[in-house]
């Protein structure tokens, strides 16, 4: 059966499979389910076909390929992200709530860092929270060029936070290595180590993107707009 999907993907949803219900938006979210369980390399075609007890060929009818598949499952995840409008007046509140929903995306679908690295093709979605994000900037009054600095500094951030409690899913695991590397500690070598503790140093996930996202934002506001009051 020839592949009746369009050559270039178009991001507007079709309308659904003639007598079949079949919608793109239940396909992607198959897909982003099966990946949120077993991990990017799980998506095939045949296997979300599975998932939803249809034929592969469907599948074609709406996605021309699985590449087309991740591009549509990673701007799904993006929505995810969106603030609705109107964006909080402050630009340290609008940054702090992108900063927290970006967080939160990540952390619950992983697969989305590896998918970001192999398929560089943004979507609508991913247009609009760079355009939320640019925007929260702006007000504070900034150029565009520096404002983009803003956006890509806080940007970052997120993605490094959201790494390390990926890398690391185990805390308790991670808390218990930082207490017997305390305790095997010579003072007379490590003073600072000595009077350090697992709490101390590892803090709260939660705790640690909090303070790191305000120190951030002290410090645009000590820098950048320091010569705008």
């Amino acid at each position: 059966m020839p592949n009746r999907a369009p050559a270039e993907l178009d991001w507007n949803a079709p309308a659904t499979d003639r007598g079949r219900g079949l919608t793109r938006a239940a396909i992607v979210g198959a897909a982003v389910a099966l990946a949120d369980r077993e991990g990017l390399r799980a998506v095939s075609i045949r296997r979300v076909a599975g998932e939803l007890g249809i034929r592969p060929m469907s599948i074609y009818t709406h996605v021309a390929s699985k590449d087309d598949l991740v591009d549509l499952m990673l701007d799904a995840v993006i929505a995810e992200v969106l603030l609705p409008e109107p964006l909080p007046e402050d630009w340290r509140e609008a940054l702090r709530q992108i900063a927290h929903r970006s967080h939160d995306a990540f952390v619950a679908h992983p697969w989305t860092l590896e998918a970001f690295g192999q398929r560089p093709r943004f979507g609508p979605n991913t247009l609009r929270h760079v355009e939320q994000t640019l925007a929260a900037a702006s007000r504070t009054g900034l150029d565009h060029e520096t404002a983009a600095i803003v956006f890509s500094v806080v940007d970052e951030y997120t993605l490094g936070h959201a790494m390390r409690v990926l890398l690391v899913p185990d805390e308790d695991a991670l808390r218990g290595s930082v207490e017997q590397m305390l305790q095997a500690a010579d003072p007379d070598a490590f003073p600072h180590l000595a009077q350090a503790t697992a709490a101390s140093l590892l803090g709260s996930r939660e705790g640690a993107f909090e303070a790191g996202l305000e120190a951030l934002l002290d410090g645009f506001e000590r820098t950048l707009l320091a010569d705008r009051r």
